[in-house]
C-alpha cells in the first residue's frame, strides 16, 4: 500500500511539472503608453518558426509610423528573449507557468507591457493535482503513524 501511494505521489509531482511554451495567443494589457510608443494591441499571436525563434503578429497602435499591424521575430533562450519593436530592442520574459509575457524596453519604461495568454485551463488541472497530492501525502503520514 505504501509503495503504491508513494508511486502515485511521485507521478503527480512529475506530471505537474511544466515546460515553457512561448507559442500561443496573448492579449496585451494597456500599460504601454501609446502617446510615446509603438505598442502591441488586439491579439498578439506567437508561433514557432524554428528552435528558439518565434514569429509575433499583432495589431499596433501609438507611434508606429502609420503601421497598424506588427510582425516581428522573437528570439528566446529558456524563459527570456528579445525582439525589435519599432526601433527598440526589447527584452521579453515568459512567466514560469507560460501564461504571461512581459516586454521590457530598456531605454523607455513607458513602452513596457504585458500579455496574458488566452485559455489557461491548465491552472485548474494543476490545483486539482496538488490537492490529490496533498491527500496522498496525508495518507502516507497516516499510514506511518498508525
Amino acid at each position: 500500500m505504501q509503495v503504491m501511494v508513494l508511486f502515485l505521489f511521485v507521478a503527480i509531482v512529475i506530471g505537474s511539472t511544466q515546460s515553457q511554451t512561448w507559442a500561443g495567443t496573448y492579449m496585451p494589457d494597456s500599460s504601454c503608453d501609446t502617446s510615446t510608443c509603438c505598442c502591441l494591441s488586439g491579439q498578439a499571436i506567437v508561433t514557432s518558426s524554428s528552435a528558439n525563434s518565434y514569429t509575433v503578429q499583432s495589431g499596433a497602435s501609438g507611434v508606429c509610423g502609420g503601421a497598424v499591424t506588427f510582425t516581428g521575430n522573437l528570439y528566446t533562450s529558456g524563459y527570456t528573449g528579445w525582439m525589435m519593436v519599432a526601433t527598440d530592442n526589447d527584452t521579453v520574459t515568459l512567466s514560469s507557468d507560460s501564461h504571461i509575457v512581459t516586454v521590457t524596453n530598456p531605454s523607455r519604461s513607458a513602452c513596457n507591457g504585458q500579455g496574458i495568454k488566452n485559455g489557461s485551463p491548465t491552472q485548474h488541472v494543476n490545483i486539482i493535482t496538488y490537492v490529490i497530492g496533498y491527500f496522498l501525502v496525508g495518507m502516507v503520514i497516516n499510514t506511518l503513524i498508525a
